[in-house]
Order: structure tokens, then C-alpha cells, then sequence
């Protein structure tokens, strides 16, 4: 490593970069002072370093100025040329020293406080994470499910709801929330149908992240929902809502099982089983698979070849926690394929929602993450092992 002659520096600018402000652009920032720097010819004066996590990662992408003592929250490119000069904006400093004292600037979120010390048991906190929908109805929908389960809850446990991405609080918030309420036991339960990557994958890295931030906090990890008992009651229960008759002969109706679709072999292996069982469940239909996008069979593709096997009646059943953006384009399809299939009738049922069932099952999730039944802790340990061997870069976005 190189060493560095350092006798007429006189500013040393710490650069985050930790997980969520190398997400943030950090890289980036990095360049820019660093180029600012060389170009004014200051390379002398001033220093940098890349750091971890600086525990400010709300206010990413984060640089301190030593021994200023000053930290800033850069998000564009003016602001971190700004830094060199010393003359940033008031709006994105986060600390400056005030007469001798560290003052945090109004405008920025207090945070939680570290190590805290904690008296008499343990207070737990349960974080039901959802996915996340750009339509605020789904998301709603999922604030007020975990409002209903509150009363199915242990009262001295804290229940928080958030979510994977585009709805707020996001996993790390919901973290904070649990912690702000005394709580140092934290379970997270995702409300995800099936284990793919988010299960495996970025919920983990959210845990792993915020864990780090937290040392003296115990984490347990829930699994996904699955394949359950329950869900094929919910899913028949679908299906007598738009007139299917789970005792009758259904030899010319087909039920078309729709998911969401991933390149995940266990997931679509799990989904592809939960076909299977549903067929067998039920008396005589021709049960399908497609998924909206990712992977085949399309859902037009399910259709037809719901029609090549004789179908005079396909009922599309999502395979849906909530609503969304893809509920929405689901009902625009079967209006479609009314128009395009005439001689057959083409009806959409109700994804799952509210029905007291779901619930049964993200309490019996959320038990086994309290008792250590979980197989959500072999992710988080499969989580690490992946991370050590191959490094991480969180982008799921849709």
C-alpha cells in the first residue's frame, strides 16, 4: 500500500462508502472531489479516504470534512465540487461545530441512538415487509392488513409494516421504527408469495446493512409464504366468487393460473407445484400456469392453450397478494381476450386481499421467525456465504 507524505495536509475529506451510499452514487462523488481537488492543484492540502458506513445513510451520499468537523450529504455533482472550496449550501449540511458544539441542522431527521442501553427484557418488534407497488391503493392495502393482524399480536409486541421499494417506510425506516419503540429483538417477516430473489436475496442485504449500524440488535428472518394449506382455500375461495363450483364437473372450464413471473428456478418450480395441487384439489378443470412477465408462458399463451385443450369457460386467477400495477394491466388483457375469443367465456377473479386465511399463515411465519423454526435464517445465512465469495450490488429495481 502506498504511503503517503501527509506533513502539509491540512483537510482530510472522509468519503462514505457503504452499501446504501455506493447505491446512492458514491463512486461518483468520489471522482468529482477528487477531480475538483487535482484540478486546483490541492492535492497537498487535501486529503480523501473512502470509508464504511458513517451511519448517516438517510442523508447519502455522506462526506465529513476533518477536523472541520463538518458533514455533508451530497446528492449532485455542485455539491461535492462545493466541499473542496468550502462554500456548500446551508440545505446540505447535515453537522457543522457551532460554538465549540455539533449541531445538527434542522432540517435533518434526528436518528436513532446508538448502543442503547436497555433495561429489564427484551421488547420485540415484528416488521412485516410487502413489496411494494407503484399504485398507493396496493400499498394501502397492505398498511391496513397488518393493522387488522395487529389484534391477532401479542399487545407487548411493536408491529410495523414497510416495504421493498416504491412505497415508504422502506425496510431500513421500518427497522429505525421497531428501534425507536425500545425494541432489541426485531423478526422480519416478508409477505411475498414466493422465494426468489427478493426473499433470498435483497431483503437480506436490507437486514444484513441495517445490523451492521446496529450491532447490539437481534435479527431473526421469516420465510415467504410458499406452499401453504391456506392458499389453496383462499384460492377456492376466489373461484366461488365468480361462480365456480368446487364440487360440480367443470370438463370444458380451464383455470389459468397467473403469477408474476421470475427467472428464480425455485420459485417457478414452487408455483408450477401449487398448479399441481390446485388440480388436484379440484373436480375435473383444466388447471394452466402463465406469468405476467419474465419468463413463459405468457398469459396470452396460457389462454391459448387453455382453448387448444377444449376450454369453453378460463377463468384467470392471480396469483396476487394485493393490488397493483399488474392487476391493472391483468384487467385490460381479459377484456381483450373477450374481444379476440368470442365463442368462449373469459372471466377474472379476485386476487387474495383481505381473506382472513392469509393472515393465519403470516402469523404462523412470523411464530416460526420468533421461535427459530424459520428457514428464513438459512437465507441470511446463504446471504452471507454469497456475499463473501462474490461481493453484492443491490439493483432490483423494476
Amino acid at each position: 500500500m502506498t504511503t503517503w507524505n501527509l506533513m502539509n495536509m491540512q483537510r482530510h475529506l472522509l468519503i462514505c462508502n457503504g452499501a446504501t451510499c455506493m447505491g446512492a452514487g458514491a463512486q461518483e462523488v468520489t471522482q468529482q472531489i477528487r477531480d475538483e481537488i487535482r484540478k486546483h492543484r490541492l492535492d497537498e492540502t487535501i486529503h480523501t479516504s473512502r470509508t464504511r458506513c458513517n451511519g448517516r445513510c438517510k442523508d447519502k451520499c455522506v462526506v465529513i470534512d476533518y477536523p472541520k468537523g463538518t458533514w455533508y450529504s451530497v446528492q449532485q455533482e455542485e455539491t461535492a465540487r462545493a466541499i473542496v472550496h468550502e462554500n456548500v449550501e446551508e440545505t446540505s449540511i447535515i453537522y457543522s461545530i457551532e460554538g465549540g458544539e455539533r449541531a445538527r441542522h434542522d432540517h435533518r431527521i434526528k436518528g436513532v441512538e446508538k448502543y442503547k442501553k436497555r433495561k429489564g427484557a427484551s421488547k420485540q418488534a415484528v416488521l412485516f415487509v410487502g413489496h411494494g407497488s407503484r399504485v398507493e391503493a396496493g400499498n394501502e392495502e397492505v398498511r391496513q392488513f397488518i393493522q387488522q393482524m395487529k389484534a391477532l399480536i401479542n399487545p407487548e409486541i411493536h408491529v410495523e409494516a414497510c416495504f421493498l421499494e416504491f412505497a415508504n417506510p422502506d425496510i431500513e425506516d421500518g427497522i429505525h421504527l421497531c428501534i425507536d419503540q425500545g425494541a432489541d429483538e426485531i423478526h422480519v417477516v416478508p409477505i411475498i408469495l414466493l422465494h426468489a430473489g427478493h426473499s433470498k436475496m435483497h431483503i437480506p442485504a436490507e437486514i444484513e446493512h441495517v445490523s451492521e449500524q446496529f450491532p447490539d440488535i437481534r435479527f431473526t428472518y421469516g420465510q415467504t409464504i410458499g406452499i401453504h394449506d391456506e392458499i389453496f382455500e383462499i384460492l377456492k375461495t376466489r373461484l366461488q366468487e365468480v361462480g365456480f363450483d368446487p364440487q360440480a364437473n367443470h370438463e370444458d372450464t380451464a383455470i389459468l393460473l397467473i403469477a408474476r413471473g421470475s427467472s428464480d428456478v425455485d420459485a417457478k418450480a414452487d408455483f408450477y407445484n401449487i398448479s399441481r395441487i390446485l388440480d388436484q384439489k379440484l373436480n375435473g378443470p383444466i388447471v394452466e400456469s402463465a406469468f405476467m412477465g419474465v419468463t413463459t408462458p405468457t398469459v396470452e399463451q396460457g389462454i391459448e392453450r387453455c382453448i387448444e385443450l377444449g376450454a369453453k369457460k378460463v377463468i384467470m386467477l392471480p396469483y396476487f397478494l394485493f393490488t397493483g400495477v399488474l392487476m391493472e394491466r391483468m384487467a385490460k388483457m381479459a377484456e381483450s381476450f373477450k374481444m379476440n375469443f368470442i365463442d368462449v367465456d373469459i372471466t377474472l377473479a379476485n386476487y387474495f386481499g383481505y381473506h382472513p386465511k392469509l393472515k393465519n399463515v403470516l402469523l404462523e411465519r412470523m411464530e416460526q421467525a420468533m421461535d427459530g423454526s424459520s428457514t428464513g435464517m438459512k437465507d441470511l445465512e446463504n446471504f452471507r456465504k454469497y456475499v463473501a465469495e462474490h461481493g453484492y450490488v443491490h439493483h432490483h429495481h423494476h
